[in-house]
C-alpha cells in the first residue's frame, strides 16, 4: 500500500547519509545512522522501514569523494550502484516513494550550453558513471520516483572546508591568492536553497528527473571575484587555464552548468548571503 505525505511535515522522511555535507543540513525526517540502516544490508533496510513506515526516502548517502572513486572504483560501485539498487528494492517492496540524489558529472561537459533535463548523460570519470547508474536503477525500480540532479554545491558541514568556496573565503580573508579557471563552468547552488526545494518536491507530484540548482552559470573566476566582492576582502585571484588541471585524477568536462527545472533565486544572491553568514560566524558574530 503507497503511503501519502503531509502537505505540512516532513518529520515521516527517512533520509540516507544524513551526517554528510548535505545530510547534516537536512531539518527534517528520520535519520538513521550506518549500524541502523545499512544500504549493503538488505535485511536491516527491511527491518528498519517495517518498524519505522517512513513516507518517503531521500537517498543522500554516497562515495561522493572524487578522487577516491577514481582510487577505489569497487567502493564506488559497490555504495553508488548497488546500495542504491538495494534502496530501490526496499521502496519499491514497501511502497515507499524515492527521492535520489544524483550530479551534473553524469555528463561529460563538451555542451557549450548548461544541460538541460533532456540530455543525455554521459559521464566521463567513475563517481559519474556509478550515479548515472544509480539514477537507472532507481528509475527503472520505484514507478514514482524522482532523480534531483545539483551540482557545485556550497554551504556548511562535514567536507564543506574542502570546498572552493569555502577555501576561497578561507584564502581570500587571509590576504593570500587564489588560482580559478576561468574556462570551466557550472551552477554553484547553495545547500538550504536546494533543500527548500527538495521538501517542496517530495511534498508534490514530481516523478522523474529535475535539475535543482541556483540559477545561472559562471565560472570559478568569476565566483572568487564575487566572493572578494560581497566579502570586502584583499587577496589576489589568478585566472588559470582549465588546461593547467588536465592531469589531474579526475577527468572533467568544460560545461557542468545545469539548467534548473523549479524556481531558485541567483548564485549571486545565494552566494552573496553565504559570504555575509560564513564572514559574520568567523569573526565571532554569530553563534
Amino acid at each position: 500500500m503507497k503511503r501519502t505525505i503531509s502537505k505540512n511535515s516532513l518529520s515521516s522522511v527517512l533520509v540516507t547519509g544524513g551526517s554528510g555535507m548535505v545530510g547534516s543540513s537536512v531539518e527534517f525526517g528520520m535519520k538513521p545512522d550506518h549500524k541502523e540502516f545499512n544500504i549493503l544490508d538488505m535485511s536491516k533496510m527491511r527491518s528498519w522501514v517495517r518498524r519505522h513506515h517512513p513516507s518517503a526516502i531521500l537517498h543522500l548517502a554516497a562515495f561522493a569523494d572524487m578522487e577516491g572513486c577514481e582510487r577505489n572504483p569497487a567502493k564506488a560501485y559497490e555504495l553508488n550502484v548497488l546500495g542504491t539498487y538495494n534502496l530501490a528494492r526496499v521502496a519499491k517492496e514497501f511502497g515507499v516513494r524515492l527521492v535520489y540524489m544524483s550530479t551534473c558529472a553524469v555528463f561529460d561537459g563538451k555542451k557549450k550550453t548548461p544541460y538541460t533535463v533532456n540530455d543525455v548523460p554521459a559521464p566521463l570519470n567513475v563517481y559519474g558513471r556509478t550515479k548515472s547508474l544509480g539514477e537507472c536503477a532507481v528509475l527503472d525500480i520505484v514507478p514514482d520516483s524522482l532523480v534531483v540532479r545539483t551540482g557545485w554545491l556550497f554551504g556548511k558541514g562535514p567536507g564543506s572546508e574542502k570546498k572552493f568556496i569555502n577555501f576561497c573565503i578561507r584564502k581570500l580573508r587571509e590576504g593570500g591568492e587564489v588560482r580559478a579557471t576561468n574556462d570551466r563552468f557550472g551552477s554553484p547552488t547553495y545547500i538550504p536553497d536546494l533543500l527548500e526545494a527538495i521538501g517542496a518536491l517530495i511534498r508534490g507530484k514530481r516523478r522523474g528527473v529535475v535539475h535543482v540548482v541556483n540559477k545561472g552559470t559562471t565560472s570559478y573566476f568569476e565566483v572568487a571575484q564575487k566572493i572578494r566582492e560581497y566579502g570586502g576582502l584583499q587577496g589576489k585571484i589568478t585566472a588559470i587555464s582549465g588546461k593547467t588541471v588536465e592531469k589531474a585524477l579526475v577527468k572533467r568536462g568544460v560545461m557542468e552548468g545545469l539548467i534548473t527545472s523549479v524556481p531558485m533565486r541567483s548564485w549571486q544572491r545565494a552566494l552573496k548571503d553565504y559570504v555575509s553568514y560564513k564572514l559574520s560566524k568567523e569573526s565571532g558574530l554569530q553563534s
